[in-house]
């Protein structure tokens, strides 16, 4: 089943376009939705989201409408990925269904795996800061609204039996400090994931 998702940034904007390409390219479902670019929350995609499954595609008219930011795009592929979901983007050509199209994917996982890297790295950094007599600035912001896909995966690899970075098992809480959140936000947020750091 082909489901697409198309999304203008404000009022006036005309949605026929899009919807007419979507469903000339034989989408069953059209979620639709009018939303500013930089909007974290978009309910249409969501529903969409919610009724793919593995084998089924999300199309869209152009990669913009699922967001601006590189890194973003990048988790949101690799996710449709991981649940076995295909993805088109009409102007840009991109079908995760065609040959090139798993070329592309495989690319894609090369960037986030690159991004996970840069994360476990920076982590790595700030526990140098942290073991060297460092203390956080009072007030320090907890992010734990914003706390990434790479974040979390970077505290699991450092925090598991498996680490494989060549440094000593850090602890949760400096592993918090290093990602500029809370021990408790942290610990918290692997546990709503179910993710076993004991490994």
């Amino acid at each position: 089943m082909k489901i697409g998702y198309v999304r203008v940034s404000g009022e006036g904007q005309n949605l026929d376009q899009q919807v007419a390409a979507l469903k000339d390219e034989g989408c069953e479902k059209v979620y639709s939705e009018i939303l500013a670019s930089n909007r974290v929350v978009c309910p249409a995609l969501e529903e969409a989201l919610a009724e793919l499954g593995a084998g089924d595609s999300l199309v869209v008219w152009r990669l913009d409408r699922l967001g601006r930011r590189t890194v973003d795009l990048i988790t949101f592929l690799q996710d449709l990925q991981s649940r076995g979901v295909y993805f088109q983007s009409l102007c840009e050509g991109l079908n995760s269904g065609t040959p090139l199209g798993k070329m592309f994917h495989g690319f894609i996982a090369g960037l986030a795996d690159n991004e996970r890297d840069l994360t476990i790295e920076r982590t790595l950094k700030g526990l140098e800061g942290s073991t060297s007599g460092r203390k956080s600035r009072s007030g320090k912001s907890d992010k734990s609204s914003i706390l990434s896909k790479h974040d979390i995966e970077a505290a699991v690899l450092l925090l598991s039996s498996s680490n494989t970075s060549g440094t000593k098992k850090p602890t949760l809480s400096a592993v918090a400090e290093a990602l500029n959140t809370s021990r408790t936000t942290l610990s918290r947020r692997l546990k709503e994931l179910k993710l076993d750091i004991s490994k």
